[in-house]
């Protein structure tokens, strides 16, 4: 069927999202997306067309077509809401198969009344029929089971089973929260891919179904799981916990984000005449934590007195390793309260960059969103690098955060990555790291170095340092 995307769009935007969001929030529609996301650091809900379009190719003649798109787009929607961001990452096709099978029934179960005019069974049953086929292998019995709960009655229970003790899950679900679903989804796929009798179970299934297709249909559309209060709260919390921080860390940076609010709205009061920002007292206490290497920093400010462009530009090289894993979502959260304040003020400018397998900067708010894997590798022209990152006409602030071995990738002799690792040693250069790079670092001059195991409560102290020199 020939529906164009500008259509869609159209229909889109008639969409009340924004009310079941409970907040405004941006939604567009991509024609090169291949899965429909909410992106937290440019709060926005990203749409794929090519899902859209794929599944409008499969409606037959004579379908509804308003209603099918509504219907498609209000499930991309919940996607990118409830799903997690991690579910479809890091499995066999096989298994990522399973769970996109299984997640869209979750979600669509557990959402069954909760957007007006909408049937997703019924939208089902337009594209694939109101009876499932007779299976083609597996993956289709799979299919059959879980969309259209056909097969064995203990599959079945367990289909039913898992979605109710998984209701609960949205994009703000924990790790492990997250791969126990998972688990219980492959184990549900096994059990059936070993079971030759499911197959004829099927058959017979879809047999009975067939005789009574048209009669019974209602029957496929399940009562909601929870109440609507309570999928409001899955929404919100969703939506106003987008990286999935504990109460600690969600603490922690809301903390800084007021913080820094008010430095900058102090600040820009003084440059208004206002009383300026010698009136403000933070949470900041840099001495709190200070060691010795604060002295020098300390020094050189005295001595190239405060900042005199009165803007800030500011560098983060972050480790983006498989082991900075469990810094990810807190650092995630800093870098979008980094970004909010680089939107809302002239004065400040902000530069991501990745140190990974490749090195790279972070061009669109959108890849700033930290995803932790792989090893480390500081390149080898990392001193034309850092030149080119340093802006004219502001005072530069560089952070660089390391977890584990920062030449891990490297096939460097030690006295090699020693020499590598001094191509960071460059003045308003904080490194905090853990120990395993301690021993690079012996004969640094320039740079402050921080060795610790608490990176982000180390980035917080050094960025409310780096904004306290600033506007100073």
């Amino acid at each position: 069927m020939n529906f164009s995307i500008n259509s869609c769009r159209t229909i889109l935007e008639t969409l009340p999202i924004g009310y079941y969001c409970q907040r405004r929030i941006e939604v567009t529609l991509s024609e090169t997306e291949e899965t429909s996301f909410y992106s937290p650091m440019e709060d926005k809900i990203v749409i794929s067309y090519p899902i859209i379009e794929k599944g409008l190719e499969a409606l037959p003649d004579g379908a509804n077509v308003e209603t099918a798109v509504r219907s498609m787009l209000y499930h991309e929607t919940s996607h990118a809401i409830l799903t997690p961001p991690d579910f479809m990452k890091g499995y066999s096709s096989a298994a990522l198969q399973a769970f996109n099978i299984f997640e869209d029934e979750r979600i669509e179960t557990l959402l069954a009344d909760f957007y007006k005019n909408v049937d997703f069974k019924a939208q089902l049953r337009a594209i694939n029929g109101d009876k499932p086929s007779t299976p083609k292998n597996k993956q289709h019995e799979f299919f059959n089971l879980v969309r259209y709960r056909c097969g064995k009655p203990e599959y079945v229970k367990e289909v039913e089973r898992i979605i109710k003790k998984y209701a609960s899950i949205n994009r703000a679900a924990d790790i492990y929260q997250t791969r126990s679903y998972q688990n219980e989804i492959i184990e549900l796929y096994n059990k059936l891919k070993k079971d030759a009798d499911a197959t004829k179970q099927q058959a017979i299934q879809i047999e009975i179904q067939a005789d009574s297709a048209g009669e019974n249909n209602a029957d496929l559309k399940p009562d909601a799981l929870l109440p609507d209060e309570e999928i409001n709260d899955l929404i919100r919390n969703a939506m106003g916990n987008p990286f999935g921080l504990s109460n600690e860390k969600r603490k922690q940076a809301d903390n800084l984000a007021k913080t820094l609010n008010i430095m900058f709205a102090n600040f820009n009061k003084k440059n208004q005449g206002g009383n300026g920002i010698n009136t403000y007292s933070g949470v900041f206490n840099p001495r709190a934590v200070a060691r010795k290497d604060y002295r020098y920093f300390e020094r050189a400010i005295e001595a190239n007195g405060n900042n005199k462009f009165g803007t800030l530009h500011l560098n983060l090289f972050l480790d983006k390793s498989g082991s900075f894993r469990r810094n990810q979502d807190l650092t995630n959260a800093i870098i979008k309260t980094l970004s909010d304040l680089e939107r809302k003020n002239h004065n400040f400018k902000l530069d991501i960059y990745f140190i990974n397998h490749d090195f790279y900067h972070a061009d669109t708010l959108k890849d700033r969103a930290m995803d932790c894997s792989g090893g480390n590798d500081i390149p080898e022209d990392m001193t034309t690098i850092f030149a080119k990152a340093q802006k004219p006409n502001t005072f530069n602030y560089n952070i660089f955060l390391f977890d584990g071995d920062a030449l891990s990738d490297s096939d460097l002799s030690l006295s090699g990555k020693k020499k590598r690792f001094k191509l960071l040693d460059r003045k308003q250069t904080f490194i905090i790291s853990d120990y395993d790079n301690e021993c690079y670092a012996q004969n640094f001059t320039a740079a402050k170095l921080i060795f610790t195991d608490r990176y982000n409560e180390e980035l917080i102290t050094n960025l409310g340092r780096a904004f306290q020199t600033m506007l100073a």
